[in-house]
């Protein structure tokens, strides 16, 4: 969650208490012009606090795509048209929407780690070195959860839309044929008076399954998956 804040001195836990945050997020990024993530490790630290605006993360947000995020914010906030301010900050988020839209390729944590460095050093702007910066501290951070995005094809945390799944409940299906129909994909098994199973294989989370089932028996789920038959079952509901 996104809050706007004055300029203090303090630490990082007074700080979220006074804006109201209970829980203790799992990550805080500090805005431009202090541009840095802090974790539960340092938040009794005492720092200056120059950021007017402060993100908490929870423990189903993904840090992945909040880098994503933050890079974003920081390259459309600039003006600056130099080759590794505009070009690198463009690449860099182009990189991290493939990370968290399942098109993330083996090299390209490798190619961040190259590009970060050389528009840490060579980008005019203050924001583009910022950046630069956010995304090295992030990689060594957060570096597994972002990875596994590439290496097992799956968000951690459950955070990215892109990864979310879509599942049948056994307890709520009775069997109607209303999402087989929908489905353009043809990725719903199942027949009449059935409980009716999604290949996801074939899924292309259109999302119209959801939308036509009577009976709500159709979800979204992140990194927690319901459990649901390899195949159609009798139905539990008449």
């Amino acid at each position: 969650m996104k809050y706007s804040i004055s300029p203090t001195t303090t630490t990082p836990k007074a700080l979220l208490k006074q804006l109201g945050v209970k829980e203790k997020p799992k990550a805080v990024w500090f805005a431009y012009p202090m541009a840095t993530f802090v974790t539960p490790e340092q938040y009794n630290d005492e720092m200056e606090i120059t950021a007017r605006e402060v993100v908490s993360y929870g423990a189903d947000e993904c840090m992945a795509h909040a880098l994503w995020d933050v890079c974003e914010d920081l390259r459309t906030s600039t003006d600056c048209t130099c080759t590794f301010g505009h070009e690198g900050g463009y690449q860099i988020v182009t990189i991290l929407g493939d990370i968290c839209s399942k098109k993330g390729k083996p090299q390209d944590i490798a190619l961040l780690r190259d590009l970060a460095p050389v528009m840490q050093t060579q980008a005019l702007c203050g924001e583009g070195r910022a950046l630069a910066s956010a995304v090295l501290q992030a990689l060594d951070l957060f570096g597994p959860e972002i990875e596994a995005h590439i290496t097992k094809r799956s968000c951690p945390s459950g955070g990215c839309p892109a990864f979310k799944t879509y599942h049948i409940l056994v307890s709520k299906c009775t069997g109607c044929g209303k999402c087989l129909k929908a489905c353009d994909d043809r990725a719903i098994m199942g027949k009449a008076k059935f409980v009716h199973v999604i290949d996801q294989r074939k899924c292309s989370q259109c999302d119209k399954c959801r939308e036509v089932c009577p009976e709500g028996a159709v979800v979204r789920a992140g990194a927690k998956k319901p459990k649901t038959p390899p195949r159609p079952i009798p139905c539990r509901r008449k």
